[in-house]
């Protein structure tokens, strides 16, 4: 994330048009894209002119998540908290106790990377008070196109045992349905509309649909209007996509 990597305006019209608590936690499970989404809406949050401290919070995968990409988060009003040092690549879980006194620094803006399904969820659970007290939005990210998150009742049962797990309720829903590099407007579409209903029956908001940016035009085109979107601009790259996509 270069400091010259804008977030699309799209983006920073949905911003404004939602009002956000001081705490924002992403979470979501294996393969929904968290951590992308979560980088995603911290640049944008920044480009807006806020001060950002993004925190990782993912205990269950060191290796698609925001310490392995710490070095290359370069943005005015944004700065980046990871276990330190050497212990961000232990084996055992570690989480920055500076994360508690960003919980009460009202001055930036604390956004927060918690790792896939209720497991991850135990590392919110030891500021489960300061978080509250702090205003929170917990949002769920979903992709219906992974094992465990293909169905209503998997992702109602997950989203149970979250709320159980962390103490915290989720208060809004992202649908980020992909296939990898193989994704098509249709699939992306398709799968949006099938979160939306989903979100519709466990009653909590759906925040926006997501898009990776090569086909958001035509998945905005394929969306009912009464459905915001999105526009992901991807960082996190396989060793095989290097130089396909935009670092």
């Amino acid at each position: 994330m270069k400091k010259n990597n804008c977030a699309p305006e799209n983006n920073l019209s949905l911003l404004k048009d939602k009002k956000w608590n001081h705490v924002v936690a992403v979470t979501g499970a294996l393969g929904s894209g968290k951590t992308e989404f979560t980088m995603s809406l911290a640049s944008a949050m920044a480009d807006s002119g806020e001060s950002v401290i993004l925190a990782d919070m993912d205990i269950i995968n060191p290796y698609f998540c925001l310490r392995a990409l710490a070095c290359d988060i370069k943005k005015d009003n944004l700065s980046v908290l990871t276990p330190p040092g050497d212990i961000k690549w232990g084996d055992m879980s570690y989480i920055n106790p500076l994360i508690r006194t960003k919980i009460h620094d009202a001055s930036n803006r604390l956004i927060i990377d918690v790792g896939g399904d209720s497991k991850g969820a135990l590392a919110l659970k030891q500021f489960e008070p300061e978080i509250i007290k702090a205003g929170y939005d917990l949002i769920f990210v979903i992709n219906p196109y992974r094992t465990h998150t293909k169905n209503f009742s998997e992702i109602a049962q997950m989203k149970d045992k979250l709320e159980a797990t962390c103490g915290l309720k989720v208060s809004s829903i992202a649908a980020n349905p992909h296939l990898m590099d193989t994704t098509s407007p249709k699939d992306c579409a398709e799968g949006i509309i099938l979160v939306d209903n989903f979100s519709k029956k466990m009653d909590v908001p759906m925040l926006f649909g997501i898009a990776e940016e090569s086909i958001s035009s035509d998945v905005r085109k394929i969306l009912p209007d009464n459905i915001p979107l999105w526009i992901l601009q991807r960082e996190i790259l396989l060793p095989w996509e290097r130089g396909k996509v935009r670092i």
